[in-house]
């Protein structure tokens, strides 16, 4: 079957932005371990998730601080959600783009794909991001999921960025460093690449991605022989 994709969904979080920034201060509020980063990260989808399962939206970083109390709480710390947001903000809105992100953004759009930035930040988080990235420039349109207050990877989410693309699921394909979200952009009819980012994997028990690359550069190598 040859994939031929007209328009590429970007994750942005971890998949184009450098998140050790955020990692390190979450470390820093969790007496310096490290291997507590994951757990935060983890508690923030799974709450994400609860909310939508009771109908409820919060900002993407409001979870996520929420996150930190409860991580903190299981260490027998008291962090306040105040103190919380404080720990995230600054360092999640100035997240430099991964090496290869850059250069292979401005290759796949001279070649003439429409590239979209879909992200579970906020609106203006995510512009502060893009911006901050130097990056905006390279998105034809920039997607939060704030506008219609449900998280990806509900499909809903994907089917709407569809619509707001005007392309079909077929022509689309969704860029991302996390299994989670290409198990729900390929439930979709979506066609998917995996970034391999430190660390991450693809879901084992979701339909695996069409493509896996190291980065951007690959990508835009492998899409040429498609």
């Amino acid at each position: 079957m040859r994939l031929s994709p007209s328009t590429l969904i970007f994750d942005i979080n971890e998949t184009l932005l450098d998140m050790q920034a955020v990692k390190s201060a979450i470390a820093d509020a969790l007496d310096g371990d490290d291997s507590l980063v994951p757990l935060w990260f983890s508690t923030l989808l799974h709450h994400s998730l609860v909310d939508m399962a009771r109908g409820e939206f919060n900002d993407f970083s409001e979870i996520g601080a929420a996150a930190l109390v409860m991580v903190a709480h299981g260490l027998g710390k008291t962090v306040s959600l105040e103190k919380a947001r404080e720990i995230i903000t600054a360092p999640m809105t100035s997240l430099p783009p991964h090496d290869d992100v850059i250069e292979g953004l401005s290759e796949l759009k001279n070649r003439g794909y429409k590239l979209v930035a879909l992200s579970n930040s906020s609106a203006s988080g995510l512009q502060h991001q893009l911006e901050y990235a130097k990056i905006i420039q390279l998105f034809e349109s920039v997607l939060s999921v704030q506008s219609i207050r449900t998280y990806k990877p509900y499909p809903e989410v994907y089917q709407w960025a569809l619509q707001q693309c005007q392309t079909e699921a077929e022509d689309t394909m969704m860029i991302a460093a996390h299994g989670w979200d290409l198990a729900g952009a390929a439930a979709c009819g979506l066609k998917t690449a995996f970034v391999r980012r430190q660390g991450k994997m693809p879901y084992p028990l979701a339909q695996q991605p069409d493509l896996s690359v190291s980065g951007l550069r690959e990508l835009t190598s492998r899409l040429d022989k498609l």
